[in-house]
């Protein structure tokens, strides 16, 4: 398969529109500033959700947050802001706001506030976004591979994405049904998570599939639930698309605090990721290399908090099966 070659770009202005996800965290402000200077955006979208009426201390940080950012953002910048009087929270909060950058641009990357990126991650979320825009195959490019280093291609793909840092295309993004109404009318879910999620009919590995049934069934039962990159996750494998990654990881995420809604695990093995370099030119295919290494021991074991049977489990569960069906029939 052909090979392209894509050098480092040079830029005077980095000129991909850039999504800032924020809330009433300015403890992680001037971390994040650090990093977008090292490319100085020309264009930024600012969205801050609205405080919480239950958290009077929301206000103070919320505008903290707000005008740290606005006065922070010291270079030729036009700048675009979305502040919501109200709080719309994590799931909801996070949806509106890329609804509305991708309302504006053709294609983007997207930041929560406590994801701090190498300037490497902007120079390879730039070129992709090109690269891969005729794609329509590929549904984003992710900028952390949770420490994942590849060393035999430079950029690989996947059937799960990530969303500390990642970026993607307004036609994509708008095919992403929030809501999950096919999810809702699917006859025999875990046989269709079995086709999407394994890679084969003869994958034997049953709680992965229970693992995302749990998951996509408390997303449509629960009115307020805290994260929206599952229901992206959903869409990705009913249209069948991949997510694009880079060798190493570009990004650090220092949201493991008190403030966090997910990450409160201050020992776990993301908090100690750090951003890598790139080494320049890459190469990249139009069809993209599937890595199932990626998928089975860091989108499972690490990224979902999940560990695969081994074959113990299946064969202790067949013995099981077996001792009751002869147990049945001799009653």
């Amino acid at each position: 398969m052909e090979k392209i070659v894509i050098n480092k770009p040079a830029y005077d202005n980095y000129e991909t529109p850039v999504l800032i996800i924020c809330f009433n965290r300015p403890q992680y402000l001037e971390t994040q500033l650090e990093a977008l200077r090292l490319v100085k955006p020309s264009t930024i979208y600012l969205a801050c959700d609205g405080e919480r009426i239950e958290h009077p201390s929301d206000k103070e940080k919320i505008n903290a947050v707000r005008r740290g950012y606005e006065k922070g953002i010291d270079w030729k910048c036009e700048l675009h802001t979305n502040f919501s009087n109200s709080n719309l929270g994590c799931s909801k909060g996070p949806i509106s706001a890329m609804t509305w950058f991708f309302s504006e641009v053709e294609k983007g990357i997207i930041l929560e506030d406590d994801i701090i990126p190498n300037k490497d991650f902007f120079d390879f979320m730039g070129v992709m976004l090109n690269h891969y825009q005729s794609n329509a195959h590929v549904i984003s490019i992710s900028g952390c591979t949770l420490g994942y280093n590849l060393k035999t291609v430079e950029v690989f793909g996947s059937k799960i994405m990530n969303m500390w840092g990642w970026a993607t295309w307004a036609d994509r993004f708008n095919r992403i049904d929030f809501s999950m109404n096919s999810w809702k009318t699917k006859k025999n879910k875990k046989w269709y998570l079995h086709t999407r999620l394994n890679n084969t009919i003869f994958d034997l590995d049953k709680n992965w599939v229970a693992h995302w049934k749990h998951i996509f069934d408390k997303t449509i039962l629960e009115d307020n639930v805290s994260w929206w990159d599952y229901q992206f996750i959903y869409n990705q494998l009913e249209l069948k698309k991949i997510t694009i990654y880079p060798q190493k990881n570009l990004i650090q995420n220092i949201g493991f605090d008190d403030d966090a809604t997910h990450t409160h695990e201050k020992e776990h093995f993301t908090h100690h990721l750090r951003p890598k370099k790139l080494e320049w030119p890459i190469s990249v295919t139009n069809k993209p290399f599937i890595d199932q290494t990626f998928y089975q021991n860091h989108i499972k074991e690490i990224w979902s908090f999940y560990k695969k049977p081994n074959w113990k489990y299946y064969i202790g569960n067949s013995l099981k099966k077996t001792w009751c069906k002869l147990n049945c029939f001799r009653i």
